[in-house]
């Protein structure tokens, strides 16, 4: 591939990112407030959460930052700290019941924007976009995994 496909990606992809940076207007909540919940979600135990450290470890950002962050959705209600039977000294964030709806919110919104986006791109367009990007994207994992192991 010659650099200007290379080049012209990285745009489109510049572009999809900015596009998509405030969320505030689909999801009514910032950005990176949304990405935190549902990573919470995500990774959290049965009922004992996710720790500070490890979302850290899965942002690759340092833990005060991440600190930081879960002290703004602890202030809104979306998220408490708890502690666990086992090791008291070990903190847990997990989200609140009011958390969980506003990300079931934030997610309805978002994901009925796709359908509209792939509605507009049309069936046969949207399932080439798909089979595209997840080519794209095995490609690319299969040369990370790559370049890892020749460290």
């Amino acid at each position: 591939m010659d650099m200007s496909k290379a080049y012209k990606i990285v745009q489109i992809m510049q572009k999809f990112h900015k596009s998509t940076a405030n969320l505030k207007n689909i999801i009514d909540m910032p950005r990176s407030e949304f990405m935190m919940l549902k990573l919470i979600k995500s990774h959290s135990d049965e009922n004992e959460g996710i720790t500070v450290s490890m979302i850290s470890e899965l942002l690759e950002i340092s833990k005060p930052a991440v600190s930081q962050m879960i002290n703004v959705l602890e202030e809104k209600g979306y998220v408490e700290r708890v502690t666990t039977k086992k090791d008291r000294r070990v903190v847990h964030v997990r989200l609140t019941e009011k958390g969980g709806k506003c990300l079931k919110k934030a997610m309805d919104s978002y994901m009925k924007n796709i359908s509209v986006i792939f509605e507009k791109m049309g069936e046969d367009d949207a399932a080439e976009f798909l089979r595209l990007l997840e080519k794209f994207y095995q490609i690319a994992s299969e040369d990370a995994k790559r370049d890892e192991e020749l460290k």
